[in-house]
């Protein structure tokens, strides 16, 4: 007969410690973390059995912690402060995955104690949170963090998982690196109809709603409050690689120094931002934008900025409405900008784009933002240095300064760029030697046709954006 015997082991105390931090964020759990693994010397002892002979389980009935079988039909019931509580402590002190697992919030929740997130790095190893976790809508209130550890918010770290109709409320967040209301880094995840309220503070890789994602997707979200940190720091996500981001909205102000923007700070790896918006005021030092800072081999599209955009004092910055650097064949498609952009001893700044490169283009798009600029080159109403890339169907009805280097359409337009039907209005023209349209005839039908005849994306109503077109995705 086989031997077998089974592991329970001991119950963690609930009064969670917070998990070490580790830079090695691709290390994976050693055979002591994972029960599939154990690690036995293989002995036929019956007091030393082989791994065949174990048959191991989770380290605590589920059951035992919560109501429910962990189904889509019956999930495990989250009914209480102690009921998430107990799922951070088995993922974090008992390397419990829970993958295809499904957890749901049964009712609002309050958290008393300062929060441990759910998921972490310990070591050298990566204990992450798989399974499926459902807000149903409720609302947890309360979550606070005050550490220097890294991989912070409601998630520390995910992999794999599914996380939506989650609400947070009232979130005070002091942290390191990876830091986010909702996660601090997720990998193959999807994010969906969530909305994160509150103030959150960190160092590198902050987003209001999570630090980094990659291989992932958001879909609906919503952030107010405030976001600070240091470099790579946006309203939503901090960076995504090869994920999408979309109906992902940022009324928060964010504040850093490099690398700083509304929705997303660093978009890269063929990752998208589409139906997105920015409302709240973005202000850094280096590379500021109100929608993305950095968008490299990606696209932007059905996208725009509302608030205002600063960026002051560093002579190798772009500030830009939109994108502060698009590059590497970034794709921008029907974005606009409305909100005021201010530059203070910066290399180039734009109304849509500071600084536009190497095969990147841009599609149907518009700036209605005044642009302020002070000991700045390269100063556009649309672009401010542009490089080997196109724009179709644009125009620019923001005011210009009239300084060295500056142009209601391109601040410095530079060899194999293309512009084709773009135009501009005669008020925002800077040098005599512009023409521009009349104000009252880019807001004609006439106009608007014209527009259209590039692609027919475009919309009027006397009543929205000063009387001049916008986009039919903006009704």
């Amino acid at each position: 007969m086989t031997l077998k015997k089974w592991f329970l082991l001991a119950t963690m105390a609930f009064a969670l410690a917070a998990c070490g931090d580790d830079s090695s964020t691709g290390a994976k759990p050693s055979s002591g973390d994972n029960p599939d693994n154990p690690g036995s010397s293989g002995s036929q002892d019956p007091n030393n059995p082989s791994s065949s002979d174990i048959e191991w389980i989770l380290p605590n009935d589920p059951s035992k912690l919560w109501t429910g079988e962990g189904t889509e039909a019956s999930p495990y019931e989250l009914k209480n402060e102690e009921d998430i509580l107990t799922l951070a402590n088995e993922v974090n002190n008992q390397a419990v995955n829970f993958n295809g697992v499904v957890f749901k919030l049964t009712a609002d929740v309050s958290l008393s104690k300062k929060w441990t997130p759910i998921g972490c790095v310990k070591g050298q190893s990566n204990r992450t949170f798989g399974g499926t976790f459902d807000g149903a809508d409720h609302t947890i209130k309360g979550l606070s963090i005050d550490d220097t550890a890294s991989y912070a918010g409601l998630f520390g770290y995910v992999s794999g998982a599914t996380i939506k109709n989650v609400k947070l409320d009232g979130v005070s967040i002091k942290a390191g690196s990876y830091v986010g209301m909702l996660f601090g880094k997720a990998e193959n995840a999807t994010i969906a109809n969530v909305s994160v309220s509150g103030t959150l503070q960190g160092a590198d890789f902050v987003g209001g709603l999570g630090g980094s994602i990659s291989k992932g997707n958001v879909e609906t979200a919503a952030v107010s409050g405030t976001v600070s940190g240091t470099g790579t720091v946006s309203g939503v996500v901090a960076t995504a690689i090869t994920s999408t981001i979309k109906g992902a909205n940022n009324g928060a102000a964010v504040t850093g120094k490099t690398t700083v923007a509304g929705i997303v700070a660093t978009l890269s790896m063929k990752s998208s931002v589409e139906l997105c918006v920015n409302k709240g005021n973005i202000a850094g030092t280096q590379d500021v934008a109100g929608v993305v800072a950095k968008a490299s081999e990606t696209t932007v599209k059905q996208s725009g900025n509302e608030g205002a955009v600063t960026g002051e004092d560093n002579n190798m910055s772009s500030v830009g409405g939109v994108v502060a650097v698009g590059s590497n064949s970034a794709v921008l498609e029907q974005v606009y900008n409305v909100g005021a952009v201010t530059a203070k001893t910066v290399l180039g700044v734009g109304g849509i784009a500071g600084k536009f490169v190497t095969g990147a283009s841009m599609k149907n798009a518009f700036n209605q933002g005044v642009i302020t600029a002070e000991n700045t080159t390269n100063v556009g109403g649309l672009i401010g240095k542009s490089e080997d890339c196109s724009v179709t169907g644009a125009y620019n009805a923001g005011v210009v300064p009239a300084i060295a280097n500056a142009g209601s359409v391109v601040g410095a337009h530079l060899s194999s760029s293309v512009m084709t039907s773009v135009y501009y209005d005669a008020a925002t023209k800077v040098a005599p030697t512009e023409a521009g349209e009349a104000s009252e005839a880019m807001k004609s039908a006439e106009f608007l046709a014209a527009l259209n005849a590039v692609e027919n994306v475009w919309a009027m109503d006397g009543g929205k954006y000063a009387g001049f077109p916008y986009f039919t995705w903006m009704n």
